[in-house]
């Protein structure tokens, strides 16, 4: 603005180029002004998520960033579905609805079990040793059966068949208008149902959770990619605009313009 205002009272360029000049100067001091509030709440947002308190010292000293981020490197996207197959193994929630899947099969075949007859096969044996001195007011049968006196030959009769105890049963149930058991088998064909559709409608809804996520990433890498190259052709025309103010074959409100339109470019990319 300076050079322009000299400029015109050497008659060197017209007044209107002057005036483009001091409209183009009320812009940026407007732009500055709105950016240094913009960037004092920040800084005290950031001071306030990381101190406890905050006093008159904390709040006037400057923020200063020590790390510069690297220049942003296009990724490579993986299939889209392997990365739905990734999701669906390291989604928490839906193997959540998994167990609950699996706990309602268990529970719907146990329900069904408890429908269907059951048979009982048991079998029993036994043997028995009997042994010690005859009772003499005992009358013996015909033909008496020779009993052990010592304690070897008790156990001998215990397993040489001649004192056996057997049993063989066979238990059949069958259930006849269970009411109780026919509604658990109902309510447990629900809920395994309402589990199943559960997991599909979560598997669903997270393949369109995946496919928009890769969409919005190369949507993203592309954006970046023309903020990019928005940005190197900005500053190739400042830069060129710049010369030829210096070489007296342009003006200053055309570098100024130049010089606004490299801020918003490296703005819009970072």
């Amino acid at each position: 603005l300076d050079q322009e205002q000299k400029q015109l009272q050497l008659k060197a360029v017209p007044a209107l180029d002057v005036m483009k000049a001091q409209t183009e100067v009320a812009t940026r001091q407007q732009d500055l002004t709105v950016s240094k509030a913009t960037l004092q709440l920040q800084q005290s947002l950031m001071k306030a998520a990381l101190t406890k308190q905050l006093d008159q010292t904390l709040e006037e000293m400057p923020v200063i960033p020590t790390i510069q981020l690297d220049a942003f490197q296009p990724e490579h996207i993986p299939p889209v579905e392997q990365l739905i197959d990734n999701a669906i193994k390291n989604r928490p929630d839906l193997n959540i609805l998994q167990l609950q899947q699996d706990s309602a099969e268990i529970s719907r075949k146990s329900v069904r079990n408890a429908m269907l007859p059951t048979v009982n096969l048991i079998g029993y044996y036994s043997g028995y040793g009997l042994g010690g001195a005859p009772n003499p007011n005992y009358a013996p049968p015909p033909n008496p059966v020779t009993q052990s006196t010592s304690y070897a030959g008790t156990l001998q009769n215990a397993f040489n068949n001649t004192s056996p105890d057997y049993l063989a049963e066979i238990q059949v149930q069958i259930p006849l208008r269970n009411r109780q058991a026919r509604a658990d088998q109902f309510r447990s064909e629900l809920e395994f149902r309402r589990a199943e559709i559960n997991v599909v409608q979560q598997k669903k809804n997270l393949r369109i959770l995946v496919r928009n996520a890769a969409y919005a990433l190369e949507q993203g890498q592309a954006r970046v990619e023309a903020a990019r190259k928005a940005r190197d052709l900005a500053q190739k025309t400042f830069d060129i605009k710049r010369q030829e103010q210096q070489l007296g074959a342009g003006s200053n409100f055309e570098t100024l313009t130049a010089e606004h339109d490299l801020a918003i470019a490296s703005s819009t990319l970072a």
